[in-house]
């Protein structure tokens, strides 16, 4: 199959690098093609004028100034590679010049059609390949293991495991801290049972099944029980609360010795002033990565906050699932939820999850005083994997789709 000399030359730049280098193979084209478009424009726009030229005889100098300025759109559509590649802006499609004035002014007298044209038949943009999904493709595949999920925080396993002991951090807060009793008593809620796994454990939990999941190979796989016990042993959070860190995302790293990592996180403030309400189908990054081919997402797992913004009694969190093939437009994904109960199988959603955690009266009571809807999410955590080299993080793929997503907005 022969090939036009365009075509050629771009064959030729994708054989110098290897596709997993697509982050340099896309510039190279794109400087490419933004190269071959000037000089096509350029060559047309003086082909057109000799042609006008000749077909006005002596013709006026006006009429040559009127031309020039109608044909900047041609010009500016040809020297930008963004317009290049993609087709103009939509003003310039319209036949606007860069000014904003448009080409059809009839204030002069338009010169005939045969030798005027519109922008889009003087120069014809180069078809350049998208570099996002060239960035995307060059992703690693691959598949995950769920036999064992989700981990639920009522497995007996380790539901009775105890994260704080309540008594103690009051005593910390009031006697070292210096707090009245009735802020002491805010800091933690108070449960029959203790603020064990199965009552606190849900990011826990969730962590557990992130390192579960994306290092699948470790002996003994980590579990919330052994988890826990990293993190008082590290300093994350205590009993006694003389270290008290909820939000402790980092465990992660530490506990992998940095093959999963926390590389991405928004905070959503759900009922906060001037924060707006979030869905999955609304947050352009859970939007990125529920539009990535589930081959894509074995290296990258998105951890959501649902309920409230305050972390003491009524937030809750839980995993997208990475198999779910529902697309960015469904609001209720499909998720691997640590309250999801022991007894139960199938599939479990967002609301599934609402529905289960707002059992306790509690977190109930505090969801309807901010108005927590039950799809609504108050955060998303992004946790990849690191490849053996240890060279560069396996996020392209899901960076390439939130850019995608982010366009959208601007």
């Amino acid at each position: 199959m022969s090939l036009d000399p365009l075509a050629a030359e771009l064959a030729e730049l994708y054989a110098r690098w290897p596709p997993s280098r697509a982050e340099v193979v896309m510039p190279a084209t794109w400087l490419h093609a933004w190269y071959t478009g000037l000089e096509t424009g350029l060559e047309r726009i003086a082909e057109r004028h000799l042609t006008y030229i000749g077909a006005l005889g002596d013709g006026s100098l006006m009429d040559l100034e009127r031309r020039t300025f109608i044909e900047r759109a041609a010009l500016a559509f040809a020297v930008s590679p963004l317009l290049a590649c993609e087709g103009g802006s939509s003003s310039q499609r319209d036949g606007t010049v860069p000014d904003g004035t448009a080409t059809g002014d009839t204030s002069k007298p338009e010169p005939p059609s045969d030798a005027v044209g519109r922008f889009s038949d003087i120069v014809t943009a180069p078809e350049c390949p998208d570099p996002l999904a060239a960035l995307i493709e060059a992703g690693p595949e691959g598949t995950l293991d769920f036999s064992e999920m989700p981990y639920r925080q009522d497995d007996p396993r380790w539901t009775a495991e105890i994260m704080w002991d309540r008594d103690q951090v009051l005593k910390v807060a009031t006697e070292f801290n210096g707090e009245s009793p009735e802020i002491a008593d805010a800091l933690i809620r108070e449960y029959p049972e203790g603020n064990t796994i199965g009552n606190e454990g849900c990011m826990l939990t969730c962590m557990a099944m992130v390192l579960r999941l994306l290092v699948p190979n470790e002996d003994p796989p980590w579990t919330p029980a052994t988890l826990n016990a990293l993190a008082q042993l590290f300093y994350y959070y205590t009993p006694s609360g003389l270290s008290l860190t909820t939000l402790y995302g980092d465990l992660v790293s530490d506990s992998s010795v940095g093959e999963v990592q926390l590389v991405l996180k928004e905070d959503y403030l759900p009922a906060q002033t001037g924060w707006p309400k979030v869905y999955a189908n609304t947050s352009p990054l859970v939007r990125a990565y529920r539009s990535l081919p589930v081959g894509k997402r074995a290296d990258i797992l998105l951890m959501v906050k649902s309920g409230t913004y305050l972390d003491t009694v009524a937030s809750h969190y839980s995993l997208l699932h990475p198999d779910d093939t529902g697309g960015p437009e469904d609001p209720d994904p499909l998720i691997l939820d640590p309250a999801m109960p022991l007894t139960t199988s199938g599939p479990w959603r967002l609301t599934d999850s609402a529905n289960q955690v707002t059992l306790d009266e509690g977190i109930a009571a505090a969801w309807e005083e901010d108005n927590i809807e039950p799809t609504q999410l108050g955060g998303v955590w992004v946790f990849t994997r690191w490849p053996a080299d240890r060279r560069r993080t396996r996020l392209g793929p899901l960076l390439a789709a939130w850019a995608r997503e982010l366009a959208k907005e601007s």
